[in-house]
């Protein structure tokens, strides 16, 4: 195999570009093709979340002070100095605590806002700005946040420094029932970063404090979080503090849908566990919710002592019968998938819907292509891992399973090709021309020699589990979209992230100079550790299946766009992506295409 089969990286045209590759490299690293999703086997071990209110849920107060200082001829800074005077016995930490009330605090606070400024100062407009508008709106990426984790299944709480308004009510400019447990400063006479207002919060939360998650904008507040052996998340941008949690979490916190309810019936699957598994599971379940999207297609982590299944719910009985038959075949094969336990078809008495049930499958999921944490020998085995495992799908014998009937009729790319088309028109937002040529010019392109073979449909590093020590795929995972047909679809997918800038992620450094010395295999050594494992010379007609993977992402953004009620993807995106897809089958792909051997012109 001669030439070189593969670039380093698309040249953008314009740094617009570069904020497109991040968001197709997150789209590729945490979502398969339709519905954001968690891997099975890398599931949070955390139950709560918690949130500090001022700087978090609701803006920082110090802004505040701030602009009144300024607007008042009070130097900068005497408000803080002020907060922070004399420890824990100033009156700022007193009326935190509720030990003085809000006339008390104007005046012994204005006291010593004069000392530190060197003249009389009274603080009482700013107590009263502490309450205005501008200070009560609530974060809006943050209050989302924690929408989605109670609609997963997490216990949320407030944990303050909080004061009391004139009445005696607390200053809480929020729907508070949004929390399951709120712990104010002024109430308990403790505040942060006493350990014990921290340890009470966990305890009025039902959890240990290893798991919780705790969000608060001030480091020490943090660090004594941490001290009691909870996750801290230092908040100074929200945007990112949210993706942080999510990072830790392992799921989307953004997109809520009002209505929505995850919960299973606990009873009757205790009963059912039971039965099925033949275990003495006298625990109580705890349940988790790992993919979010439409919940007849929802899967759930239970935890039963030390016994942890995965619960997989269908939209039907045809689905249910076709994916258990699926994972039943390829076990026989030993092809490494989760094994199924049992399978509970309509009409259900136990959840409503048809579902089946897994062994839970422990390992490490990657859902960072770079593979942090492992030297360059433990990367380069990943990724042989990941080939080898493709290989073991695609060596299939479709007869003796009996998958030959997933095949569709017709020639498969170009079903595929019109079913995305279809797709993308359906959900239509705006004229991109670059889609409407794609489509023109793959159905003229298409491949004259097709293999068959099962298809995984969503194959990447993050749809695998791995084996913690000897990083052999263990599982593979996500088979939604597994049907019969072109193999090298399945190949250019799980390239695609090869094929992305430097700047596309600042967790990734995927250029061609840079493989070698990360350990992992190029897009082209890849491609040959397929072919080799495979028997083949070579695939021709590369530059199609690339070219179909990004029309086919341009596709599935859209209508993620069109059908969330927020939407992750602008509009102007989707058509740089549809841009960059025909600048690959049209000038990239001519030139990799007549690098390789034998490779005929079109």
């Amino acid at each position: 195999m001669t030439g070189r089969l593969f670039p380093a990286a698309l040249s953008l045209k314009s740094v617009s570009m570069m904020a497109l590759w991040r968001g197709v490299w997150r789209f590729l690293r945490v979502k398969p093709l339709l519905h954001r999703h968690m891997s099975v086997c890398c599931s949070s071990s955390y139950r709560a979340v918690v949130f500090d209110m001022f700087g978090v849920l609701i803006p920082s107060p110090l802004p505040k002070a701030t602009e009144w200082e300024d607007e008042n001829g009070v130097p900068r800074g005497t408000i803080g100095q002020a907060i922070r005077a004399a420890g824990n016995n100033n009156s700022w930490k007193k009326y935190m605590r509720g030990e003085l009330g809000p006339e008390e605090f104007v005046e012994a606070f204005s006291q010593e806002c004069s000392q530190i400024a060197g003249f009389k100062v009274h603080i009482g407009s700013f107590h009263s700005a502490l309450t205005s508008d501008s200070m009560s709106q609530p974060v809006t990426v943050m209050m989302d946040a924690v929408q989605c984790a109670r609609a997963e299944g997490f216990k949320t709480a407030i944990l303050s420094n909080n004061f009391l308004l004139p009445g005696g009510k607390s200053y809480l400019p929020m729907d508070t029932s949004l929390f399951d447990v709120i712990v104010e400063s002024c109430r308990v006479g403790l505040s942060k970063p006493d350990l014990r207002i921290y340890q009470l919060c966990t305890e009025r939360l039902g959890v240990s404090p290893h798991e919780v998650v705790f969000l608060d904008d001030l480091s020490f507040n943090v660090e004594a979080a941490v001290q009691l052996g909870m996750h801290g998340i230092t908040v100074r941008d929200p945007e990112l503090a949210v993706k942080e949690l999510e990072q830790v979490l392992k799921m989307p916190l953004s997109g809520y849908r009002p209505g929505l309810n995850w919960q299973l019936p606990t009873n009757q699957l205790t009963q059912y566990l039971k039965k099925a598994t033949q275990l003495p599971l006298t625990d109580h379940i705890i349940m988790q919710r790992l993919s979010q999207g439409d919940l007849t297609d929802s899967t759930y982590l239970l935890s039963c002592g030390q016994h942890r299944f995965v619960l997989k719910k269908k939209p039907s009985t045809e689905a249910l019968q076709k994916e258990c038959r699926l994972l039943k075949a390829l076990k026989e094969a030993k092809v490494p998938v989760p094994s199924v336990i049992a399978q509970h078809e309509m009409p259900s008495n136990v959840l409503g819907s048809p579902f089946y049930l897994t062994f839970y499958c422990p390992g490490r999921v990657f859902n960072d292509h770079s593979i942090p944490g492992e030297d360059t020998h433990g990367k380069r085995h990943v990724y042989k891992a990941m080939i080898k495992t493709l290989c073991q799908i695609h060596r299939v014998d479709l007869k003796t399973t009996g998958l030959e009937n997933r095949r569709d009729p017709g020639d498969f790319m170009e079903t595929q090709v019109k079913k995305w088309a279809q797709q993308f028109k359906a959900n239509k937002i705006q004229p991109i021309p670059a889609m409407d040529r794609l489509i023109d010019w793959l159905l003229l392109h298409l491949p004259k020699h097709q293999r068959t073979t099962l298809l995984h449909g969503n194959f990447s590093l993050n749809n695998l589990v791995f084996d913690s020590e000897t990083l052999d795929v263990k599982a593979v995972l996500g088979w939604s979209l597994s049907t019969v047909g072109d193999p090298v679809v399945d190949l250019a997918s799980c390239c695609m992230p090869h094929f992305l800038p430097p700047t596309a992620s600042t967790q990734q450094a995927f250029t061609g100079k840079k493989f070698a010395l990360m350990g992992i295999p190029s897009a082209k050594e890849i491609f040959e550790l397929y072919c080799k494992e495979m028997g083949l010379e070579y695939i021709p007609n590369w530059q199609f299946y690339m070219a179909f993977c990004f029309f086919r992402q341009a596709a599935i953004l859209q209508t993620n766009y069109k059908t969330s009620c927020k939407g992750t993807t602008y509009p102007s995106e989707i058509e740089d992506i549809a841009n960059l897809a025909w600048d690959f089958a049209t000038k990239e792909g001519f030139r990799i295409f007549n690098a390789l051997p034998g490779a005929a012109s079109f």
